[in-house]
């Protein structure tokens, strides 16, 4: 009886302390960014908040990166035909940190001007 017991006991608290798994292989606390270009030329080493994503090629979107935590905007850094692009805010200001979650920044890059749309997932 007592084995049938410690057996029981033991496959419950295994079951109680799985988790479910999400695509991205990161905890459920952090805000996962990845980004997406939406344009039609490619972008060499793109990175968001100092965090390098590598080259995007057009209509590719990168995996995710971790972030402990966001804003809705952040440092941006690509190169397009061998010219810088990007933006480094002043402050945040009045600004919110993203939720925990999935988000996906898209860029965008017309009239040698590179813009950006943020995507909750």
């Amino acid at each position: 009886m007592k084995i049938k017991f410690a057996a029981l006991l033991f496959t419950i608290v295994c079951i109680m302390s799985c988790s479910k798994d999400n695509d991205t292989n990161t905890a459920s606390s952090d805000v996962n960014i990845r980004l997406s270009n939406k344009s039609e030329i490619k972008f060499e080493n793109a990175t968001y908040n100092g965090v390098n994503f590598g080259d995007i090629e057009p209509g590719e979107t990168t995996g995710y990166k971790v972030f402990d935590s966001s804003y809705s905007y952040g440092s941006v850094s690509v190169k397009i035909n061998n010219e810088n692009y990007g933006w480094v805010p002043i402050d945040f200001v009045g600004e919110a940190l993203l939720d925990n979650g999935n988000y996906t920044f898209e860029y965008n890059f017309n009239d040698e001007k590179l813009t950006d749309k943020l995507i909750r997932e």
